[in-house]
Parts: C-alpha cells; sequence; structure tokens
C-alpha cells in the first residue's frame, strides 16, 4: 500500500472513532517515514487525547520542523503546549497556524481560553468571535464566549451565545448552564425556576437504613471511616480541575468496598430508581426530555473540615448529579441563618459573579439523605466553623447509549 492510500485509511479510521485502528497505521507509516508531517500530527493527536504528552510533544516538534508551513501541525503543537501548561508558548504555535492559515479559525478558540485566563475579556470575546465567524456552530467557542459575556455583565449577548449551542445540542450541559445565568440576571424567573424545577428535579431523597444497621447514625458512622481509611484517598487536589476547597477527595468510591459502602451502593441504586420512576417526560425541558432507562454511576466522595467548602460548579458530562451526605458537623443547623454549610444552588462559577437579586436557594444537610438535581444546576457548599467533618458522598449519572 502507497502512504498516500495508508495514511487516507488511518484518517477514515479515527474520523469513524477507530482510533486504535488508526494510531497502528500512522506508527508504520512513522516507521518508514519519520518526519511525514499529516501521520506525525494526526498521530500527535491521538497521543493528547490519551494524556501521553511527550509523545505528542515530540511529533508535533517532529511536524512542524519537517513543514513549517503546515497549518494543523501548528495547530496541533499549540494544543500540545498548551496540554503541557506552557500558554506562552502555545500561543506562539497558535499564532504561527494563524499565519500559515488565516483561514483557520481553531487556534481562536486556545487564544481566547488563554485571554481568559489573564482576565483580559474583551480580547477573549474578540477570539471567540473571530472563531465563530469562520466556524459558526463551533461549540466551545460559542461557550466560552457566553462565559466572557457573563462575566462583563453583558447576559443579552450571552443568552445568544448559548442560543448557538442549544440550537445545535438543546440538552447542552454547559450551555444550559450559562443560559440560567444570563436568564437570571435578565429576570426572566419563571425560565430559570423551570430549568431547575426545584420540587421535582431538583430535591431531597430520603433513605430507609439499611438493612444490618440500628439507625443512619450507626450506618453512617460506619460508611464515614470506611472512606477516611479508603485507599483512593488524596488531599492534593487541583482547585482548576477539582470544585473541593480545603479538604479530601475520594475518586472511584466502589473500587473497594466494605459492608457500609456496599450497603451504600444498594441504597443509593434503589432510592435512584425510585427518584426516576417518579418524574414525568416533557420534550421540550433539556431534563426531563431524556429522562433514561438505563444509566451509569461515576461515584466520589469528599471530606470538609472548617472552613471547607465546594466552589460554586456544574457536572458537564452528567444527566443528573447529587450529594449522599454521611457525615454532618453540629455547627450545620436548619436555624442557621448565615446557612454555613448548606447546599447552595444558582449562584454562578468560573468566574462569573452573581449580580441577581433574589435569595439563592440552599438545603441544609441531614445525615442519611441526598439532594438530587441536573447536572447543569450551579451548586456550591456554604463554608462552615466551628469544627466537625462534613463527609459527603457526590455522583453522576451518565445515560447509557
Amino acid at each position: 500500500m502507497q502512504l498516500s492510500e495508508a495514511l487516507s485509511l488511518a484518517i477514515q479510521h479515527q474520523n469513524a472513532g477507530r482510533t486504535a485502528a488508526a494510531a497502528e497505521i500512522y506508527d508504520r507509516i512513522l516507521e518508514v517515514a519519520p518526519e511525514n508531517p499529516p501521520a506525525a500530527t494526526l498521530r500527535a493527536r491521538i497521543h493528547l487525547k490519551e494524556g501521553r504528552l511527550d509523545e505528542a510533544d515530540r511529533l508535533t516538534e517532529t511536524a512542524t520542523r519537517a513543514a513549517p508551513d503546515f497549518m494543523q501541525a501548528w495547530n496541533a503543537r499549540g494544543d500540545v503546549l498548551d496540554a503541557r501548561k506552557e500558554p506562552e508558548a502555545a500561543n506562539a504555535a497558535w499564532r504561527r497556524s494563524l499565519v500559515t492559515g488565516p483561514e483557520n479559525t481553531g487556534p481562536f478558540v486556545g487564544l481566547g481560553n488563554q485571554f481568559q485566563l489573564d482576565k483580559e475579556y474583551g480580547a477573549a470575546e474578540q477570539a471567540y468571535r473571530r472563531a465563530l465567524a469562520g466556524q459558526p456552530g463551533n461549540v466551545p467557542a460559542a461557550n466560552n464566549l457566553a462565559q466572557a459575556l457573563l462575566i462583563e455583565g453583558d447576559a443579552e449577548r450571552a443568552l445568544a451565545a448559548t442560543d448557538r449551542v442549544l440550537a445545535r445540542d438543546p440538552n447542552h450541559v454547559r450551555a444550559t448552564a450559562y443560559r440560567s445565568v444570563a436568564l437570571e440576571e435578565l429576570g426572566r424567573y419563571d425560565e430559570v425556576d423551570r430549568l431547575i424545577a426545584h420540587g421535582s428535579a431538583t430535591r431531597p431523597i430520603r433513605f430507609p437504613v439499611p438493612g444490618g444497621y440500628r439507625d443512619h447514625v450507626g450506618f453512617n458512622a460506619a460508611l464515614s471511616e470506611e472512606i477516611r481509611n479508603h485507599p483512593n484517598i488524596s488531599g492534593n487536589l487541583d482547585p482548576l480541575r477539582r470544585a473541593i476547597r480545603g479538604g479530601a477527595f475520594v475518586p472511584q468510591l466502589f473500587d473497594q468496598k466494605g459492608p457500609a459502602i456496599a450497603a451504600f451502593e444498594q441504597m443509593l441504586a434503589a432510592g435512584l430508581n425510585d427518584y426516576i420512576a417518579g418524574l414525568s417526560r416533557d420534550p421540550s425541558h433539556p431534563f426531563f426530555a431524556r429522562i433514561p432507562d438505563g444509566y451509569a454511576v461515576n461515584i466520589w466522595a469528599n471530606i470538609l473540615g472548617d472552613e471547607g467548602h465546594q466552589s460554586a460548579h456544574i457536572h458537564n458530562a452528567g444527566w443528573l448529579s447529587g450529594t449522599y451526605y454521611a457525615a454532618v458537623p453540629e455547627t450545620v443547623r436548619p436555624d442557621d441563618p448565615e446557612r454555613a454549610g448548606w447546599l447552595e444552588f444558582n449562584r454562578p462559577g468560573y468566574g462569573i459573579p452573581y449580580r441577581g437579586t433574589r435569595k439563592l436557594e440552599a438545603i441544609c444537610p441531614e445525615l442519611g439523605m441526598a439532594v438530587v438535581f441536573p447536572s447543569y444546576v450551579w451548586h456550591s457548599t456554604i463554608p462552615f466553623r466551628g469544627g466537625g467533618e462534613r463527609i459527603s458522598i457526590a455522583f453522576d449519572l451518565h445515560i447509557d447509549g
């Protein structure tokens, strides 16, 4: 097979999602022609997606050296350098991409993201708009434009930016979250309340005590102890990737199940199935339109101490999200006017200030209770003081298929 035919076949595999087959062909091409720019660039893309940054860096450097005017190589190199947290070098590569291919709009998203990090929101807005001029359906550009506009306080244009995304994907989590912020700032409260759906979609779930335990106090004490001693526990958290502040994090909680965690898994599954069975389908609603027949659960635990909290965030990959409370400090009380330790809704995160005029909804945690909500709903934990631990188990439901 000629190199051009092999490259064409690999691209077909890659476009169809057959990444392993594509990678194998790219590797064979690079054995014969180590500096083949398209093969090096596209193989680097696969390495980047899989987190193998050293290999992606080596291949994009090879491609740009072999073909200094190859736009896609510079574009990929910028993405790799951005993933390596080298923003200045990434910007230089993206700009080189634009010089070699002025019609290329992809790098403008990366430039806009860097402008946002530097708090140059006007420049970020221009970069995202340039990306959208060339690619009107560019979802990251439209979403990030909405974020920049909300930070600057331009709710009308932010709303229009979310319309771009939702016209293509009416259930897009991040666009729906940004839309709720814009609607709140514009005083369109009925539309916000319909999205959040307090009392139906967003509400507490109370569980019966699992078999073998006398009461919730005993069960949750055992559950908390297993969480504290879980082998996956980590206190070294990246604030850019996790919303927790001042605490510990236990990913993949179900990797190791003691008796209490195993009982919790069964209890949670029964409660979620009952919750889903009680929902009514509504094709015009981004949450109620997607009530699943089957789902998968991603689950983790958070341990918070004094001043610990969860900053405002959403869960981009979920349909339904929630938090179960295994330990609640005595200082977290339903009669507290400051609502310390409560779960608060609708305060936006990601640098967007809250400019609404309404008092935000919040729910006081209770031992043995979970609070569930659509994954696009902004939520955060108000810091608490006075000692004790707040141990919660967070989860996302992902629709099968």
